[in-house]
């Protein structure tokens, strides 16, 4: 029986890259809201944010949506 089977490698590497993904748009948020002066800065977050969010769930869908049984057959 194998420590780390080879199924779950793509699955660890995504949540990692979403972990970053989400990472950074903490931190971009944070300076927009902290550090903006008036109301504009505190609008581009938003907008920012909505975009984030549609990004994120348009790349998990087309993530749950790929084969990954076919992928490994093909290497």
């Amino acid at each position: 029986m194998d420590a780390l089977p080879l199924a779950i490698i793509p699955n660890v590497l995504t949540v990692g890259l979403f972990a970053v993904y989400w990472g950074m748009v903490f931190i971009i948020l944070y300076h927009l809201t902290r550090f903006g002066v008036g109301v504009q800065p505190k609008k581009f977050a938003a907008a920012f944010f909505l975009g984030s969010v549609a990004l994120f769930c348009t790349s998990l869908i087309f993530y749950l949506k790929l084969d990954f049984a076919f992928l490994l057959t093909q290497l």
